[in-house]
């Protein structure tokens, strides 16, 4: 696959030695717009993705979901567990977890706490201004760090969505000095996206996949671009108002904690 080459719609089309993972979707679960059976039944028919995450902000059930429908039915892709976790500095991914990240704690902390359970952390969108993103004095703050389980795992080259025109070059630039796994990811919060932005890996598994961010060897990929006239305006404004309503919920359910300095 050249670099740039659009991701193929049908499953097995892709060159063999390399998976395709689309690791940051969104369901309705949280603040997406698709069921996550809908998003699975679009995944196996539509895509060649091997790997896939549905990462809510701050809510691992959908990821449970999407992991126990695929095996139930079959179908011809791994699900990686996973949270986009609202931390105090911004958004991060949270793969390969088992149980709930808790929100908005200081960036450190939440690092660690999926580090303990052996999970991967991701940065997603990073210096972007358009939405809770961890800025640049943050990243290289942690990058420094020699603590043990205080590291970052990889970061999001490519974001398919508004937010990600503005952060991806930044995050290229970034990465060229600190050299972390690159990823990319949809950040989808409609079906038509998903896999609009991919992460490429060596082999076609979830296992794999880990594998390939730990050793560094992932590459960020774009995909097929969807115009905004295919999502439909009255469907973003819908999800605007979701995403919304989403968040209040959330900062109602978990409010704002002074830390102790």
């Amino acid at each position: 696959m050249a670099k740039g080459e659009a991701m193929p719609l049908r499953r097995g089309s892709t060159e063999e030695e390399f998976g395709v993972a689309d690791i940051h979707i969104h369901s309705s679960v949280g603040d997406g717009m698709a069921e996550v059976l809908r998003i699975l039944e679009f995944v196996e028919e539509k895509t060649s993705l091997d790997v896939i995450a549905i990462t809510d902000h701050d809510e691992i059930v959908g990821s449970y979901q999407a992991r126990e429908l695929a095996a139930q039915l079959g179908y011809h892709f791994d699900v990686v567990t996973g949270i986009e976790v609202t931390t105090l500095e911004g958004h991060l991914l949270a793969l390969y977890v088992e149980s709930p990240v808790p929100s908005r704690q200081p960036l450190e902390q939440t690092i660690e706490a999926v580090h303990a359970q052996g999970g991967l952390c991701i940065v997603p969108h990073p210096m972007s201004w358009l939405t809770n993103s961890v800025n640049q004095q943050s990243l290289e703050r942690i990058v420094a760090n020699s603590e043990q389980g205080l590291y970052l795992d990889g970061i999001e080259t490519i974001n398919s969505t508004l937010v990600g025109r503005i952060s991806n070059q930044r995050a290229k630039r970034f990465n060229q000095r600190y050299g972390l796994a690159e990823t990319g990811g949809s950040d989808s919060h409609f079906l038509t996206t998903v896999g609009s932005a991919f992460t490429l890996f060596p082999g076609r598994g979830a296992e794999e996949l880990r594998r390939s961010l730990l050793e560094r060897t992932t590459q960020a990929r774009n995909g097929i671009r969807v115009r905004i006239g295919d999502i439909g305006f009255v469907q973003i404004i819908r999800q605007q108002i979701r995403s919304r309503n989403f968040f209040i919920r959330c900062i109602l359910k978990n409010p704002f904690r002074r830390q102790s300095p």
